[in-house]
């Protein structure tokens, strides 16, 4: 008895350890995440069978893709851009008589235009009013309202005319920027700037604005004309020509 006990042992070690596998719990793929009851795998399934709807038309199809989404290799000839600016300036020209709204004193033209999610690149002209029209912000000047952009650097070279940029500072009467989908997170309008600083700008002068820093441009007679490229800082996942 004493020579069989030990067989019986390892037997019954064996039996149990065969037992214990027929029934173990089958392993589960390791979810990493943060977790309240679960919501995430509901959450993910439904998202398989239907398009989540984003704010801002994002995600739209009407708006460029966040990725990749790069240009082609471009060049633009310097004799093009000081013609943009000239025709511009034409135009301009003809229009500071007509009544205007804020946004009739500036206006986009010239052979530069890419838009991508995260940057753009265009050319602008600021016109010159001698008498004062409301503004997008319903004031009363002859100077387009300051702008500030919460999530985005904006990079000028001037390429025509002559003025000013007020920069930094504070925005007076400061209001929301809204466009068909509402109020635009970020994006600000209002005039005058207090506390600003002034620089002179001229053709071939260069200027970067960072992020939430305000700026207006006051032109010369004879108006001025820049290449802008805005560069998303990844605040905002919408179109950033607002």
């Amino acid at each position: 008895m004493k020579r069989s006990f030990p067989a019986l042992l390892l037997a019954a070690a064996l039996f149990g350890y065969v037992v214990g596998y027929a029934f173990r719990p089958v392993p589960q793929p390791i979810l990493s995440g943060h977790f309240d009851d679960f919501s995430m795998i509901p959450s993910a399934n439904a998202q398989e069978n239907k398009t989540e709807v984003m704010p801002f038309g994002f995600n739209s199809p009407r708006e460029p893709a966040l990725a990749p989404d790069a240009p082609p290799i471009s060049y633009w000839n310097i004799d093009d851009i000081r013609r943009a600016h000239t025709e511009m300036a034409e135009k301009a020209a003809k229009l500071v008589k007509e009544a205007g709204s804020g946004s009739s004193q500036s206006f986009g033209g010239g052979p530069v235009h890419v838009q991508t999610r995260n940057f753009s690149m265009f050319m602008l002209y600021r016109m010159f009013r001698d008498k004062p029209v409301l503004s997008l912000t319903k004031v009363n000047s002859v100077l387009d309202d300051a702008e500030q952009h919460a999530g985005a650097y904006d990079f000028y070279i001037f390429t025509g005319g002559t003025g000013e940029m007020i920069l930094g500072g504070k925005i007076a009467n400061r209001q929301n920027l809204q466009d068909k989908d509402g109020v635009i997170p970020g994006e600000y309008r209002g005039q005058p700037v207090v506390g600003g600083q002034t620089y002179k700008v001229k053709p071939g002068d260069w200027l970067l604005i960072p992020p939430d820093t305000p700026h207006q441009p006051k032109p010369d007679p004879g108006g001025f004309s820049y290449f802008i490229m805005k560069i998303n800082v990844g605040v905002y996942p919408w179109n950033l020509i607002r």
